[in-house]
């Protein structure tokens, strides 16, 4: 079944901590924030796996590094590698610290045929599909890199404030698999070795709690894109020799991957 998502305008802040810190912050927070309803075993802890697209030359890549004021990345996010899990057609956008993202969820076979240039057989036009085909078609993307965390989260226990704080670890990354398979080997991304990315994000404004968190584990806000930094290793990785050079499949306009249903 298709299900849209609408875009949803927040912000979001990022921090680099350490384990004993994110323990640390995981029991504070636990008088305002409750786990996300996602999270494995009624914990607040689930695995994320991003088949990230691009264009042969990284130009989103490229903008990601440079720091670009208004950049977007387009993905494929699963939550399980099983053949009738979920697949989310997503483009995140960001302008400075604002960030919006729309989504779709698609049958994983509607997936890998979209993101391989085919026509979608099932899947009806929703404002989601049209945003990540468009982009899909600017950039001529095609998937360029697996990126696998885990990923605690938490929610507000006031939904009406909208926050929600992630902490990811264990971040790792392989080449694409075209058929959104798990890879057969991870890669360590070396950077993030022993680090926690700590997320905060919000709409609107935070609430005093939030100020209070930061001021009590001073917290300095210093961003790493687990993007740019799994595309690093892979880089490295085809330069000397341990990935192959992948080449874009035939590309279809947007218009001839609309859904066959829709003609």
């Amino acid at each position: 079944m298709n299900q849209p998502t609408k875009p949803t305008t927040r912000y979001e802040l990022k921090y680099r901590i350490e384990e004993d810190k994110a323990a640390a912050l995981t029991r504070w927070i636990g008088h305002f924030m409750e786990p996300d309803a996602f999270g494995e075993g009624g914990g607040a802890s689930y695995p994320v796996h991003s088949l990230y697209l691009d264009d042969e030359d990284w130009s989103i890549f490229r903008d990601t590094k440079s720091g670009l004021y208004r950049r977007f990345k387009l993905r494929a996010r699963t939550y399980s590698f099983a053949p009738d899990a979920a697949v989310f057609l997503e483009v995140k956008q960001r302008q400075g610290e604002t960030m919006w993202k729309s989504r779709v969820q698609v049958p994983r076979g509607e997936a890998i045929r979209i993101m391989q240039g085919e026509p979608a057989r099932n899947v009806k036009s929703t404002p989601g599909l049209e945003e990540f085909l468009a982009q899909l078609d600017r950039r001529s993307a095609y998937p360029r890199v697996w990126v696998t965390y885990r990923r605690d989260a938490w929610l507000g226990r006031d939904r009406s404030q909208m926050v929600r704080i992630t902490f990811d670890r264990e971040i790792r990354c392989a080449p694409p698999t075209l058929d959104m398979s798990e890879p057969p080997q991870w890669y360590d991304v070396p950077i993030s070795k022993g680090v926690v990315i700590l997320e905060l994000k919000y709409a609107g404004s935070y609430p005093g709690w939030i100020a209070e968190m930061i001021r009590t584990f001073d917290l300095t806000r210093k961003s790493m894109s687990k993007y740019k930094h799994s595309v690093n290793v892979m880089l490295s990785g085809m330069a000397a020799g341990q990935f192959p050079f992948d080449r874009p499949p035939s590309r279809h306009t947007a218009q001839s991957v609309r859904s066959e249903e829709d003609r």
